[in-house]
C-alpha cells in the first residue's frame, strides 16, 4: 500500500517539479527456489524445494535515475491447492547512471514443496530470505544499461557492449522446523539431516559483460552474464547444537532481455536467475536460486 501511494505521488506531482517519471507495470512469475539434492554428500538425486504460487503483478516508478518496484501475487491461488502455500514479499531498488549502478533486493518466501522426489513433500514452515545489493563499476563507455536490458529503466538507442567489475553483499537466512532430508532421503547426509537454521552474511566480487543488440526500428534483444566469488560467514543450528564456517563459493548472475524502445512507449520482456551457493555442516552445498520472468508496459510522462 505505501508503494501505491508513492507511486501516484511521484506520478502526479510530477509537474511542479519538472521531473520525466516512468511508470511501469508488468506481469510475470517470480520465486526463490532452493537446489539440494545434486550437492548433498552421497546422493545421486537432483530435488528442490518450490514456492507454490501462480503469478505475480510488478508496479514500479523511475525518477532521476532511480527505480523502486515492488511484486505480490497477482491471485491468491496456488499452482496446486494440495501442495503447501506460499507467503512471499519482494521489493527492488535501483539506481542506473551511465557507468555505474546499484541494485538492491529483499525477498522472502515462506511454504514450499518438493520437486524432484519420489512423493511429494509439503514444507509448509520452510522459509527462506534472500537479501542484499550489487553494484556495477562499467570499464569502458557506451550505451548499454543493465535497466535499459530487463525494463527500459535507461533509454536503449543503439547496440552497445560493457565489461562490468561489480561486488556487493548478501544475506541468505534458512529457517525450518523438520529436517529438509525425509522419506527416500533419509540417513544420506546426517549433517544436513540436522540442520535446522542456516544464516551466511557474504561479501561478493567479480566480473560481468552485457550486450544488447538494437535495430533501426527499435527492437533489441540482449543479455548480461556475472561471475562472483563469494566469501561468507556461516552461523548454523542443528539439532545437535550450534556452529560456525567461513568459506568461499561462487555465485552466478543470468539476464537475458528482449522488447521494443520506442520514443514514449516501451514494452518487453525480460528473464533473470541469480544463483548462490552456500555451504552447509559437512560437504553438502544448498543453491538458492531467485527467478524472474516478467512482461512490462512502461511509457514516458513527460510534464
Amino acid at each position: 500500500m505505501r508503494l501505491l501511494v508513492i507511486f501516484f505521488a511521484l506520478f502526479f506531482s510530477s509537474p511542479l517539479f519538472g521531473v520525466e517519471v516512468s511508470p511501469i507495470i508488468g506481469l510475470g512469475q517470480e520465486n526463490l527456489g532452493l537446489e539440494a539434492g545434486k550437492f548433498i554428500q552421497n546422493s545421486d538425486k537432483n530435488f528442490k524445494f518450490q514456492p507454490n504460487i501462480a503469478g505475480v503483478l510488478r508496479l514500479g516508478v523511475s525518477a532521476f535515475g532511480f527505480s523502486v518496484g515492488y511484486s505480490f501475487r497477482g491471485s491468491e491461488k496456488e499452482i496446486d491447492p494440495a501442495k503447501a502455500k506460499t507467503d512471499m514479499t519482494e521489493i527492488q531498488l535501483g539506481y542506473n547512471a551511465e557507468n555505474w549502478g546499484i541494485d538492491g533486493f529483499y525477498q522472502t518466501y515462506k511454504g514450499f514443496f518438493t520437486e524432484g522426489t519420489n512423493t511429494t513433500q509439503n514444507y509448509q514452515d520452510l522459509e527462506l530470505k534472500h537479501y542484499g545489493f550489487i553494484s556495477r563499476y562499467a570499464f569502458n563507455d557506451s550505451e548499454f544499461s543493465v535497466g535499459g536490458l530487463l525494463d527500459q529503466s535507461y533509454p536503449v538507442t543503439q547496440t552497445a557492449s560493457k565489461l562490468y567489475l561489480v561486488g556487493g553483499i548478501s544475506e541468505d537466512v534458512m529457517n525450518t522446523d523438520v529436517s529438509l532430508l525425509q522419506m527416500e532421503n533419509a540417513g544420506i547426509d546426517q549433517g544436513f539431516e540436522d540442520l535446522r537454521k542456516l544464516r551466511s552474511f557474504a561479501v561478493k566480487l567479480g566480473a560481468g559483460l552485457g550486450h544488447y543488440w538494437v535495430s533501426d526500428s527499435r527492437f533489441f534483444v540482449g543479455g548480461l552474464f556475472d561471475a562472483l566469488a563469494s566469501y561468507a560467514n556461516y552461523k548454523f543450528e542443528s539439532t545437535t547444537g550450534d556452529s560456525t564456517l567461513s568459506d568461499s563459493t561462487m555465485s552466478f548472475n543470468v539476464k537475458i532481455g528482449l522488447g521494443y524502445s520506442g520514443e514514449k512507449y516501451k514494452s518487453g520482456l525480460s528473464l533473470s536467475t541469480d544463483i548462490t551457493n552456500l555451504k552447509t555442516p559437512g560437504r553438502g552445498l544448498l543453491s538458492p536460486s531467485s527467478n524472474r520472468i516478467l512482461v512490462y508496459f512502461r511509457w514516458l510522462a513527460d510534464f
